[in-house]
């Protein structure tokens, strides 16, 4: 189609103003990303226009390429390369009018990506799954930038390539290592592996190497490397399968040896050695060469049907995994006899006395052993005496007797053993039972044993025993109890010797149960010191509730058989001297008609020093004056018990409270009863404490008009009264109070 010359002219006019705009890259359009549609377009219109000039101007005008009529087409940016991790995109612009200056700023899913402004982009793990968008900018001094933009993706996980395929090396057997082989991977990875039987993981097998184990055995193996790399797609590959997995062989099964005794009864025991590895080891004895039903331990006790036999052990070691080996030991020599262990010398149990039953005790035989018995007299067999037990007749009398025990056992040497001999006795016709006499059973106190008259006489031991076990050194007719014997009970042991007799021994009953020392005595059974007390004169008291329960309770005042009551009755506690040379505080009970005379009698006492061992009333002893004078103790008013008293309460000036006794260890008296000192000889006359006609106690006490029974018959040293038969004396007075010297 032509145009007018007109529109010719005005069409070429553009074109060629056009032209006086700077041209752009030149670049080819091929494969490029962008909007490329408009640019087409107007290229189309200005061919149009050109081909029309030239149709107008009937070939006057050379042809012109686009670019010299000054045609300009839109920026456009291509992104080339494959968008996976691993790989690099690249930005190419084109057709941008100002390009002296190209930029690039690439984003990850909108968000732009620091330091991504370069035309390449490496693509890195990060990026998997993003779209990415590159913009190009064009830059030229005094010219407005002009920019495109492209976008791709999203961004695929890289490929991870074996270089190979894992190997396996070794022998596919039980204990033996194997060794893999991962291969090389690109691009480098980390590598984990996994040991398979027939298919499937080997449980914890996760290294290059892999010893196989029992549970193995025919299974074929495979290893497979596993290749993880961030933002890779995970990549496995498996080794060609192995030869079925076989069993081990022992590399060390020695030859049992055996060691023991060859006898009957004794203990072999099999030595397997050293088996490498270890096994399982099972046992099989062997006699003569034939398996013994049920020996199938470590040790084997040979029987009696192996005498003479050689015995052997088999010895089977296993272990899983592994193929069984079965050894067999050397022969032994032939089996011997077996010996007993323990065959005990026979003893003879019972008395060995005419009439007397005795018995064989042959102790306990190892291996158990059929015992027989032989009784002989003078080493000699008695005929028919054959029993474990034998009756002495009386014609054996001084003779020795013993027995013989033999023992016998299949498979054992047959042994005899014979007692050593004992000499036949008589019975004592009379060995009484001891007895055991004694004031007290108390600590400190003595114990007195009678062995009463033995036929014939014998001599006589003694041993003294506590609960039953003997008490060292305690070997005399006598013992006093120590604090050792404290809640025990005693009992003596007396043995009768005589030649030609049995050695016989007799036990005594056993005391009471031993119990504490009385009171005022030692455990050594001494009269023990009293405490001290700071210096008071007398005083006379009436007697309280306490007091004369005691008194009571002890029946040194029982109703109805001891005179007056408690109104009688007063309490005097005295001052006093003691034997050690300190002061001490004591108290008598008297009448209250003498109270005021005791109380000046003892003031005075106190004066001169005159010693005193202990001064107490003596419901402290029970009411027992024997103990009460062992204890040394001063007394006073004492309705003596019927076993000790010497006349009538009803006259007894004890019995009223009208008497005093002094120390009675110094100053002991003839006991009636007994006809003897008591509670001991008297000591002599210098000794401190004691009172003699017209020593320093005499002299004081009969001043107050008392009476002492010294000069008398029995020789009372210790007692002073005010008259018998007992009454109130004439002038006496009834009084309560302190009462002072001078009065």
């Amino acid at each position: 189609m032509r145009g007018s010359q007109p529109e010719r002219d005005d069409e070429i006019a553009r074109v060629r103003a056009r032209r006086t705009r700077p041209r752009g890259t030149g670049r080819s359009m091929r494969g490029r990303v962008g909007q490329r549609a408009p640019v087409v377009r107007a290229a189309l219109v200005a061919l149009c226009a050109l081909v029309a000039v030239l149709t107008v101007s009937g070939g006057a005008t050379a042809l012109e390429r686009p670019e010299s009529l000054g045609l300009e087409q839109s920026p456009t940016v291509t992104v080339v390369g494959a968008a996976q991790v691993g790989g690099d995109l690249t930005a190419e612009p084109a057709d941008f009018a100002v390009g002296d200056v190209m930029t690039y700023a690439w984003s990850a899913d909108g968000v732009p990506l620091t330091g991504a402004d370069a035309a390449r982009l490496p693509l890195t793990p990060d990026l998997v799954g993003a779209m990415l968008t590159v913009t190009a900018t064009g830059r030229q001094d005094g010219r407005p930038d002009e920019m495109a933009t492209a976008t791709v993706g999203p961004v695929t996980p890289g490929v991870i390539a074996p270089v190979g395929t894992p190997l396996i090396t070794g022998t596919p057997r039980v204990d033996a290592v194997l060794s893999g082989s991962a291969g090389t991977w690109d691009p480098a990875a980390t590598l984990t592996y996994a040991w398979l039987a027939d298919g499937s993981p080997v449980t914890g097998a996760t290294s290059l190497t892999f010893t196989p184990r029992a549970e193995q055995v025919a299974a074929v193996l495979s290893l497979r490397v596993t290749a993880v790399r961030d933002g890779y797609a995970t990549r496995s590959a498996t080794s060609a399968v192995t030869l079925p997995v076989g069993s081990a062989t022992f590399t060390t099964s020695p030859t049992p040896t055996i060691s023991g005794t060859l006898r009957v009864g004794r203990v072999l025991t099999a030595d397997p050695g050293a088996w490498s590895p270890s096994a399982t080891l099972t046992y099989q004895w062997r006699a003569g060469g034939v398996a013994i039903a049920g020996a199938t331990a470590r040790t084997y006790v040979l029987q009696a049907a192996d005498r003479t036999r050689q015995m052997s052990v088999q010895v089977r070691g296993g272990r899983p995994g592994y193929v069984p080996v079965t050894r067999t030991s050397a022969a032994t020599a032939a089996v011997d006899y077996g010996l007993f262990t323990d065959s005990p010398t026979p003893t003879i149990g019972g008395v060995v006395q005419i009439g007397s039953t005795v018995r064989a005790a042959p102790g306990t035989w190892s291996p158990s052993a059929v015992l027989s018995y032989q009784w002989r007299v003078g080493g000699v067999a008695i005929t028919g005496a054959t029993g474990a037990s034998y009756v002495i007749p009386s014609g054996y009398l001084g003779s020795s007797l013993s027995v013989t025990v033999t023992g016998r056992r299949t498979g054992y040497l047959t042994v005899s053993r014979t007692s050593t001999a004992r000499t036949v006795t008589q019975a004592f016709t009379t060995a009484p039972t001891p007895k055991i006499s004694a004031q007290l059973t108390r600590v400190g106190w003595v114990q007195r044993a009678t062995a009463g008259a033995w036929s014939p006489a014998a001599t006589l031991s003694v041993q003294w025993r506590r609960n039953g076990a003997a008490i060292t050194g305690a070997t005399g007719w006598s013992y006093r109890l120590t604090t050792a014997d404290l809640g025990k009970r005693i009992t003596v042991t007396v043995t009768g010797r005589r030649s030609g007799y049995t050695t016989t021994t007799r036990t005594s009953a056993a005391t009471a149960t031993v119990l504490a020392a009385p009171y005022g005595f030692t455990s050594s059974g001494t009269p023990a010191a009293p405490p001290t007390a700071a210096y008071a004169p007398s005083v006379i008291r009436t007697l309280i509730d306490a007091q004369w329960s005691a008194i009571t309770a002890a029946g040194v005042w029982r109703a109805g058989d001891c005179p007056g009551g408690r109104s009688t009755f007063r309490r005097v506690d005295v001052p006093y001297w003691g034997l050690d040379g300190k002061v001490h505080r004591g108290y008598v009970v008297v009448n209250a008609d003498v109270a005021r005379s005791t109380a000046k009698i003892f003031d005075a006492l106190y004066a001169k020093r005159f010693p005193l061992h202990r001064v107490e009333g003596i419901e402290n002893w029970g009411g027992w004056e024997w103990l009460a004078s062992k204890a040394n103790a001063s007394t006073a008013m004492n309705c003596r018990k019927p076993s000790e008293a010497n006349s009538s309460n009803a006259y007894s000036p004890h019995a009223w409270g009208r008497a005093l006794d002094f120390n009675p260890v110094q100053n002991p008296y003839v006991n009636p009863h007994t006809g003897s000192w008591d509670p001991n000889p008297p000591p002599s006359a210098s000794t401190p404490g004691t009172i003699r006609y017209g020593g320093v106690a005499w002299t004081v006490v009969t001043s107050f008009g008392w009476y002492w029974s010294g000069n008398d018959s029995w020789h009372d040293y210790m007692h002073f009264d005010t008259g018998y038969p007992s009454t109130p004396r004439s002038g006496l007075r009834v009084v309560d109070g302190a009462v002072g010297h001078d009065r």
